[in-house]
């Protein structure tokens, strides 16, 4: 966090990261009146609003994990970022999404003043959606469903074999079986460029910078939202965070050893669970038998034992 200001309800802060300045809107205190009509908003949304079936993303029993099994014994992969995506969300259309969805299975659930009240009351801009705020995930999943919907039929009808296609906010993965194929960049061009005119309905756009292919006949793995599909010597496939954020993991766990802090200790035991969470029984083949060595040092059979003692 670089800076931030802050009002009665919210506090802005800026946080900077590996490329840019990222802008997050929080409450100014839990039990402010702003997250109190935030968290009313969203459980009326959440009990109403069936999410798209290729969306991963801020619902519940989803994750990182099921947006890259989905794809995992494909061999075209590409991957594709939407520019700016929260601030970028057209309310008036968000309205309207709104409007269609929550009364789509029950009518006269919400009015089109109520959809609005909505959008402006979780706002802070004429347009688009704050990262930070409470309703903001869902919000964005209901403007995306339609997109979601649309772009796997026009997928469906390029005839490619296994066609899989998931949205984890604005990470969109597109994939498909096709061991015979040369030109494969060809068709992730004509992907991308359906996906490019599809989104402009949405106002929104591809940040270009970000695409990728990736051909699994030409490269053993491919990484998606931060979870790698691995393609064995056999030709079986496994996830894996890899090999980096488990040495990341361990040394960590070492250092909490060596000098306890609560701060680390928590971070290090929340890595764990996202590790075990992609990893499974495999989250410590990767150890060498000298950093094995240094757990046992410590009386524990595995670092896992090692971390659940802390």
């Amino acid at each position: 966090m670089i800076t931030s200001q802050s009002n009665n309800d919210t506090v802005v802060c800026y946080i900077r990261t590996k490329n840019k300045i990222r802008k997050l809107i929080t409450y100014g205190s839990n039990d402010c009146i702003l997250r109190s009509k935030h968290i009313e908003i969203f459980n009326f949304l959440e009990k109403r609003f069936v999410p798209s079936i290729f969306t991963k993303g801020f619902v519940k029993k989803r994750s990182i994990y099921h947006n890259a099994l989905a794809h995992m014994y494909n061999d075209t992969f590409i991957m594709l970022d939407i520019k700016d995506f929260f601030p970028n969300i057209c309310h008036h259309q968000l309205a309207e999404k709104i409007y269609y969805e929550i009364n789509l299975k029950k009518p006269n659930q919400i009015s089109h003043k109520e959809c609005s009240y909505v959008v402006n009351v979780c706002s802070v801009n004429k347009r688009g959606l704050p990262l930070g705020f409470i309703t903001s995930p869902i919000l964005s999943n209901i403007y995306m469903k339609e997109f979601d919907n649309i772009f796997y039929g026009r997928l469906k009808e390029l005839g490619q074999s296994n066609i899989i296609y998931t949205r984890y906010a604005d990470d969109i993965t597109v994939s498909y079986k096709d061991v015979n194929e040369h030109n494969f960049k060809d068709r992730a061009y004509e992907i991308t460029d359906l996906a490019s005119s599809l989104l402009l309905r949405y106002g929104l756009r591809l940040n270009k910078n970000k695409t990728r292919y990736y051909n699994m006949n030409i490269s053993n793995h491919v990484r998606i939202t931060g979870v790698n599909i691995i393609k064995q010597f056999n030709g079986a496939r496994r996830l894996t965070v890899g090999r980096a954020i488990k040495n990341k993991l361990f040394w960590e766990a070492v250092k909490c050893m060596k000098s306890p802090d609560c701060d680390r200790i928590n971070y290090v035991k929340g890595l764990q669970s996202f590790v075990l969470s992609i990893d499974k029984k495999d989250s410590e083949t990767c150890y060498s038998p000298v950093m094995m060595q240094i757990v046992n040092s410590y009386g524990f059979n595995s670092l896992k034992e090692l971390i659940d003692s802390l």
